[in-house]
Formats: C-alpha cells, structure tokens, sequence
C-alpha cells in the first residue's frame, strides 16, 4: 500500500526512509544514514546518487570530518517528503479506520515500546547517536488524535471466517 502511495512522487520506501531521517535528525554521514535506516553501505551509496540526481539531497563537506560530507535535505526534499508523509497518513487513517481513538493511542504506545526495547538491545546502534526515525510513530499519534476529535466509533463487526 504505501508503495501505490510513493512511487507517484518518485520516491521508494527505502528512499522515504532517508527522506523521513533527515527531517527528523537533519543532516547526517552518509555512515550515519545506513545505519539509521539498516541500509547497507553500498546500496545507500546509490540510493543517495539518485536521491541527489533528482535535487532531493545535496552532499555537503562535514566541518567536523573532511574526510566526510553531510547528507542535507533540498528545499524539494523537504516538499516532497511532506507530500509522501501526507499521503502516507491517509493510507494509514484507512488501514486503521477500524480502530477507536483509544486504540490508536493503544498501538502507538506499542509500537513505541517495541522500538524503545530495540533500541535497549542494540545500544551501539543509531538510537544511541540520537538517530531513531519516529516518523511513522509520530503519524500513528497525530491520527490517534484526529480520530478522538471525531468522537467515538460504533463496536467494529465481527468478520465471519471464510471456509478455505
């Protein structure tokens, strides 16, 4: 679902992925931004390439590091990614329409602490470098939110099992 969603604006998830981690974190390495979003080095190498071919992302020398560039977002970056996020959004509202608002409060403190508990796991990681995407978990809440506001939803149907 959320590839119909992206590829209209270009975009790939693992692509949306970078995008969304650097409107979190800003600018990243490119070391960091593998390992942020679990993407191998080499494929970030490419990805990146395109990503900058299509004005999304410039490489620009890390002050801290000359051996190294920083990973900034364009001003057609941050404009497309707002354009995926909203989409993406609305592809979430409808997969979670079934769901009350306290529910979607429910999930998303869940899913917030499956992440803090990866996070514990793997301390050496990219939660440690203050590098952890929240983005998708961010939308969960806003829509949690937006679904209290709309008042309650009647008890859901139970769906009867279809013989195989």
């Amino acid at each position: 679902m959320a590839t119909e969603r992206l590829e209209p604006l270009g975009l790939s998830p693992r692509a949306w992925g970078v995008l969304s981690t650097l409107v979190e974190s800003g600018p990243l390495t490119q070391i960091q931004l593998a390992t942020a979003t679990a993407t191998d080095r080499t494929a970030m190498v490419y990805l990146l390439d395109e990503l900058e071919r299509k004005g999304l992302v410039e490489r620009m020398p890390n002050p801290g590091d000359r051996r190294s560039y920083l990973i900034h977002l364009t001003p057609q970056g941050t404009q497309t990614q707002r354009k995926a996020a909203a989409e993406l959004a609305t592809q979430a509202d409808t997969l979670l329409k079934p769901l009350a608002a306290a529910e979607r409060r429910q999930l998303v403190d869940l899913l917030t602490r499956i992440a803090d508990h990866w996070d514990e796991l793997n301390p050496g990681e990219a939660a440690k470098e203050g590098v952890r995407p929240a983005q998708a978990l961010q939308a969960l809440q806003n829509l949690a939110d937006a679904a209290e506001h709309e008042g309650p939803r009647p008890p859901a149907r139970k769906r009867r099992s279809r013989p195989r």
